[in-house]
């Protein structure tokens, strides 16, 4: 069963559609000149559903957020676009996790997903809102060294069944490399979201690139490398949506905080 919410969605004047993405939920009309979007986030323990778009006739939920767009007059097409998010993500490792020196280790990472509008013909962007908002972090060795991340609602996975199949989320499969003479305690782990593609496999489940961190010399940093496809764990798939910044010259980044004396801050 196809879990598909975006694409290219025709209005007829005055004409209201909603989506449900899990427990994210926008309602959009098209009126003379103006786009008006309504966003509701449900709380977590709501059920999630699946609603891709469709006429709705129900009122408008008075509790939603309302954001207003001036636009042309002309063109009745708007175009939902699924997109990583605009930081990086810190995973947690549940419990002390070691890579031994010489040893490798697959993760499997589920992040949320932005939801991007755009008018069409010519592409005009409108906005961008997460399905879910995740908490702010702090990633690096210290309050002065670092960025602001955000913190994963889930946790490092080692096993792709116990992720579960979200339609408001990817899942990204990290190869862990540690040639290093040292262990590598897993404590957190840093998934740089903005430098990767998005792409669908054959139910429309949402998957990014595969990334290899490789440590190379005892500490906090590794070589990353993109594969620029999707993992093999996805089968076929088509991309749908390019990284929203290219990674940069220098391969060498802060790709964990372990156990070994960094604290890594909160989230």
């Amino acid at each position: 069963m196809s879990t598909r919410w975006w694409g290219k969605f025709t209005f007829e004047p005055g004409h209201l559609r909603h989506w449900q993405v899990g427990t994210f939920a926008m309602w959009i009309t098209r009126l003379p000149r103006e786009v008006r979007l309504v966003t509701r986030s449900m709380p977590e323990d709501a059920p999630t559903r699946l609603i891709p778009g469709t006429v709705a006739t129900e009122a408008l939920p008075e509790d939603g957020e309302v954001t207003r767009f001036g636009v042309p007059q002309s063109g009745s097409t708007l175009e939902v676009l699924p997109r990583t998010a605009d930081r990086a993500f810190i995973f947690k490792s549940q419990n002390t996790f070691m890579v031994p020196p010489g040893g490798e280790v697959k993760a499997y990472m589920s992040s949320p997903i932005w939801v991007g509008l755009q008018l069409t013909g010519p592409v005009r962007p409108l906005h961008e809102v997460a399905t879910y908002r995740p908490s702010d972090t702090w990633f690096g060795p210290s309050t002065l060294e670092g960025e602001l991340a955000y913190a994963a609602r889930t946790s490092v996975r080692f096993n792709l069944e116990n992720v579960p199949v979200e339609p408001s989320r990817a899942v990204t499969v990290v190869r862990i490399v540690n040639q290093a003479a040292t262990a590598l305690p897993l404590a957190r782990l840093r998934l740089p979201l903005p430098q990767l593609s998005l792409y669908a496999d054959g139910v429309d489940r949402l998957w990014t690139e595969s990334v290899i961190l490789n440590r190379r010399h005892d500490g906090d940093f590794a070589e990353i490398k993109l594969t620029r496809k999707p993992p093999e764990e996805a089968g076929s798939c088509h991309k749908i949506g390019p990284p929203r910044e290219e990674l940069g010259r220098h391969s060498l980044i802060r790709s964990f905080t372990s156990l070994l004396g960094l604290s890594g801050g909160q989230g």
